[in-house]
């Protein structure tokens, strides 16, 4: 297992973070573009926009099913607190609070066009993209490989039924 076959109960959900690097990629260069240009178009507006569902319809569904299917029999098999688990579930907090906070700066550049709110939209924005993209980097390097090793093949089935398109 682990190969990248799919039968690697990790399959789909390592193809679903690779599509969201693309999706987070699209946000971090129209992110730019508005700092580059001082101004938010409506190209970089409708980008803004797209970026919220994904993040509401996509990304945020994802960490609640990792959270209820991966994390819950891997501390039963390793433990919670000074381990991988512990880390992972402050991370998708973390990522959770980033997303509001980045919902709350495009409300505000919407209601208030300016420089500032750009530069804040910028900030959140950013930090989501870079936190995302090391956050799937820890799943895939780390999470995916111990719970491979650690977790019994029913616990594995789970995972690979809970994830499977």
């Amino acid at each position: 297992m682990g190969d990248g076959s799919d039968d690697d109960p990790f399959y789909t959900l390592l193809g679903d973070h690779a599509d969201f690097v693309d999706k987070l990629t699209e946000l971090e260069a129209t992110l730019d573009e508005m700092i580059a240009t001082r101004e938010a178009r409506e190209a970089n507006r409708i980008i803004l926009d797209e970026s919220i569902r994904f993040f509401e319809d996509e990304l945020l569904p994802v960490l609640a099913a990792e959270d209820e299917t991966i994390l819950p029999p891997l501390e039963a098999a390793i433990g919670r607190y000074g381990t991988l688990v512990n880390v992972v579930a402050y991370e998708h907090d973390e990522i959770r609070r980033g997303v509001e906070k980045f919902k709350a700066a495009r409300r505000d550049l919407e209601a208030h066009p300016s420089w500032a709110a750009i530069q804040e939209t910028n900030r959140h924005g950013i930090f989501l993209v870079q936190f995302l993209w090391d956050h799937f980097r820890k799943e895939r390097t780390s999470l995916f490989p111990t719970a491979r090793e650690r977790l019994p093949e029913t616990e594995l089935e789970s995972i690979r039924t809970r994830f499977a398109h």
